[in-house]
């Protein structure tokens, strides 16, 4: 049975190793009959959690009306949330933070989320710098209940491009295409 999955790109930079995995993931999921979502949070306008409490009276809302909006649309819709990051300082951007921490508003209405994956890129040739981002990650999912569907990294990967050739872009087509 196809899956609605939903990808949240956390890289600012367009066309970046972090994209270029994302795509890899995408073209895999889609050629095994699912449909991907995906939101590019790097580049859209969302403000981070005010910790007001909207949510507690309004299930599910969140108060500050940005960017956020559309993608609590297709949360509420996803059986598979799929996150994308660079690292950044050792873990996931900014960007992608602000959108995790707004989905607070989410946990007062009941996403169909059963399932997750993470992708995640970064510089360091130390594959320690990759374990808080995973470690994050786990918990996060362990806290939600959500299944760990896999987790690809690259490390060494800087200039846009860097990751072209590299075995991770396979590994993330591969596990698109497991999602069935």
């Amino acid at each position: 049975m196809a899956k609605r999955i939903v990808l949240l790109n956390g890289s600012p930079r367009k066309n970046g190793n972090t994209e270029l995995l994302a795509n890899a993931f995408i073209k895999g999921a889609k050629d095994s009959g699912n449909t991907v979502t995906s939101f590019h949070v790097g580049r859209m306008k969302i403000s981070g959690c005010m910790d007001c409490k909207y949510c507690h009276s309004h299930p599910g809302e969140c108060v500050q009306k940005d960017d956020m909006q559309e993608i609590y649309n297709a949360l509420y819709r996803a059986d598979i949330l799929v996150f994308a990051s660079p690292v950044y300082w050792f873990g996931m951007t900014a960007h992608i933070k602000s959108a995790i921490d707004r989905m607070y508003a989410a946990s007062y209405k009941e996403m169909p989320i059963t399932s997750t994956a993470l992708l995640a890129v970064y510089e360091d040739t130390n594959t320690d710098t990759i374990k808080p981002t995973i470690s994050q990650y786990k918990a996060m999912i362990q806290y939600l209940g959500w299944k760990d569907c896999g987790i690809i990294t690259q490390s060494e990967v800087l200039n846009k491009g860097d990751i072209e050739g590299k075995q991770s872009l396979t590994d993330a087509e591969n596990l698109g295409k497991s999602i069935q």
